[in-house]
């Protein structure tokens, strides 16, 4: 395991599809391993897909092999495990077919500060500047910043997190997302 205590991990918990724009978080860390060199810094891409090879591919032609860790598939029951370990959550999706942030959300349940593009509904899941940064898509230079400024500020890295986490405590808790459903139910009805 490629993952040591000290290092600040960022990464992403995603299917491996091109529409995730997993290339972008890893051109990403690539700027950003060039700007900071004075903290151990390592990319944890969590879940498999059909650009698996591709993005392994990337990873060493960007000479990033051993800063980086593929977990291949996770089980579903150990997913927030993977979600605890990351320091930085990146979500870099490249199409509007993205339309519930749903690993955003489990993202910032576990505290963790989150970026995402803006595409499809991950912007209305994010308070950009409160609950994490919403980024232009297919833009590595702007996850890079977005990153360097989580990784040289710790207390933003915190109060990100934790904003994030009470918002999903607040807004998206089961009992209330039931009623809300029910209530829909019951406006559609009349």
């Amino acid at each position: 395991n490629k993952l040591n205590e000290n290092a600040l991990i960022i990464g992403t918990v995603k299917t491996l599809e091109k529409k995730y724009g997993i290339e972008y978080l890893i051109k990403a860390f690539r700027i950003v391993r060039a700007k900071i060199k004075s903290k151990s810094l390592k990319l944890l891409i969590v879940g498999k897909g059909s650009q698996e090879l591709y993005l392994k591919s990337l990873v060493d032609n960007l000479e990033l092999t051993d800063d980086t860790n593929f977990t291949g598939y996770i089980n579903h029951d150990l997913i927030q495990d993977y979600h605890n370990m990351l320091d930085i959550s990146v979500f870099a999706s490249i199409e509007d077919s993205e339309s519930f942030g749903v690993s955003v959300l489990e993202s910032s349940a576990c505290g963790k500060p989150v970026i995402v593009s803006n595409v499809g509904g991950l912007p209305e899941v994010v308070e950009d500047g409160k609950t994490g940064f919403v980024v232009e898509k297919q833009n590595p230079e702007a996850i890079a910043n977005v990153i360097i400024r989580l990784i040289e500020n710790e207390h933003l890295r915190m109060e990100i997190g934790n904003n994030g986490r009470n918002k999903v405590v607040n807004e998206y808790n089961w009992i209330d997302s039931v009623k809300k459903m029910i209530s829909i139910y019951h406006d559609l009805k009349k």
